[in-house]
């Protein structure tokens, strides 16, 4: 569609200003007072902008729900003509609005403000766009119009939410210099309006997946609240029923040491259900978004990460005669507090049995492929609409600043996002990272040292 190709230009213009707008704040030559307000000024933007992006993607996520429901559907003819005014209208209303920012850039000084009305008058005119094809479409369709209505209704009706923000948040800071001087307050509205609408759309705003050490770690810090549900969750489980604190810790130090796997599929599910919090508290029940005391919301990754593991470690299938059974392994472990991690079949297994136990058919597959075809899988996928956990070994990872980590033996990463220069985006042990396929040690495998070396990929589709 040329409005995901439109939206997908503006993003990578997006991901050049963020960035510039970092190299910039970051120059640590540049000394004096106006400057470190300036930079507080350019903080703000990179929330208007990440705000964007993020707008940007659920709309793209909204074209192929858009795509998808409609398809070959045909409508019910009695109800067609209301449709097809009804998008003429809209398109009216989008175009008018198209114009108004056009205006609005022909008399605009500030770089900044004529990008976002640049990006404004884009996406209005990609709307406009779109209400000119449904409404060819729907003029073709005569049957099963009530079902289509139904599932597109609330299309974009998000990232129009953001919007509104975003533009809040633009009048909000252009009013707060006084003086010469920015004023920042960090009890703005806009700001914690703007990343909490983010949080529950995308994987934003310091969200950078799960994290195999964070019940651990939540567990050392020994709030009561914290061990409390905690020590509920895993007892609820047969295998770990009368688990002492001890044992419980020892638990969740094995987890931090073999649980790549299972954060890489609980940042999949989040994912999946960041739009649906209602429907994910009734499957899991629990809820996904938690509040912090100045009321930012964050994921609740490590009560997730520890559901998933009690239900799926260790946990394998055996057959006997015809008959296929599910049974507990005690013995898979090196020690109680170090595992030996998952191998992919384990994750189909036990992922797939995971989901299923909660009435969710999700259904993963391993895909065959060399070297340098992984990259663009993982493109593949992504325009399938699927998901995609990746695992290697060594681990070879850059940071945002591209300094290198690496450590030895496996790991499973989720797949975040795909860069234009050929590495592919991960998210591990709660931050963002990056792969290049062409390493050598996965171009090369047989020079490793530890001469096992290899890049895998696998399929995750709901």
């Amino acid at each position: 569609m040329r409005a995901s190709s439109r939206i997908e230009e503006d993003q990578r213009v997006l991901e050049i200003i963020g960035k510039s707008i970092d190299s910039f704040a970051g120059d640590l030559e540049i000394k004096s007072e106006s400057f470190e307000a300036l930079k507080q000024q350019l903080s703000d933007y990179h929330i208007i902008i990440e705000a964007m992006q993020i707008a940007n993607a659920t709309d793209m996520a909204d074209f192929k729900v858009l795509g998808g429901g409609v398809g070959d559907e045909i409508l019910d003819g009695e109800t067609i003509f209301a449709q097809m005014e009804n998008s003429l209208k809209m398109k009216e209303s989008y175009l008018a609005s198209e114009e108004i920012y056009r205006r609005k850039m022909q008399t605009e000084e500030n770089v900044l403000f004529y990008i976002y009305y640049c990006w404004k008058a884009g996406q209005y005119e990609a709307l406009a766009n779109n209400s000119q094809r449904l409404y060819e479409e729907w003029r073709e369709k005569t049957e099963r119009f009530d079902r289509i209505v139904a599932e597109t209704n609330g299309l974009f009706a998000d990232s129009e939410g953001i919007r509104v923000l975003i533009q809040k948040g633009q009048t909000e800071i252009a009013g707060a210099f006084r003086q010469g001087v920015y004023i920042f307050n960090g009890d703005d509205q806009w700001r914690r309006q703007i990343m909490n609408a983010g949080m529950r759309l995308a994987m934003g705003y310091d969200d950078r997946g799960g994290d195999q050490n964070g019940p651990y770690t939540l567990w050392q810090r020994g709030l009561d609240s914290d061990r409390n549900y905690m020590r509920e969750l895993i007892h609820s489980y047969e295998e770990y029923a009368e688990y002492s604190d001890k044992e419980i810790e020892e638990f969740l130090q094995k987890l931090n040491s073999e649980g790549c796997g299972y954060v890489a599929f609980a940042n999949i599910v989040v994912d999946e259900y960041r739009r649906k919090e209602e429907e994910f508290r009734r499957i899991f029940g629990f809820p996904l978004f938690l509040e912090n005391v100045n009321g930012y919301n964050y994921v609740d990754y490590n009560r997730l990460i520890i559901d998933l593991y009690c239900a799926s470690d260790n946990h394998k299938e055996v057959k006997v005669m015809w008959r296929e059974y599910d049974i507990y392994d005690e013995n898979e472990d090196i020690s109680s507090t170090n595992g030996r991690g998952t191998t992919p079949e384990d994750r189909i297994y036990r992922f797939e049995r995971y989901m299923r136990e909660h009435d969710i058919s999700v259904k993963i597959e391993n895909i065959e492929c060399k070297q340098d075809e992984v990259y663009q899988r993982c493109k593949d996928e992504e325009k399938s609409g699927n998901r995609v956990i990746i695992s290697t070994c060594p681990v070879r990872l850059e940071d945002k600043e591209g300094e290198p980590v690496q450590t030895d033996g496996g790991h499973a990463m989720t797949v975040t996002g795909l860069t234009d220069d050929g590495r592919i985006e991960v998210s591990s042990w709660g931050e963002k990272y990056y792969i290049s396929p062409e390493d050598s040690d996965y171009a090369a495998p047989e020079k490793n040292r530890a001469g096992n070396a290899y890049i895998r990929i696998q399929s995750v589709q709901f």
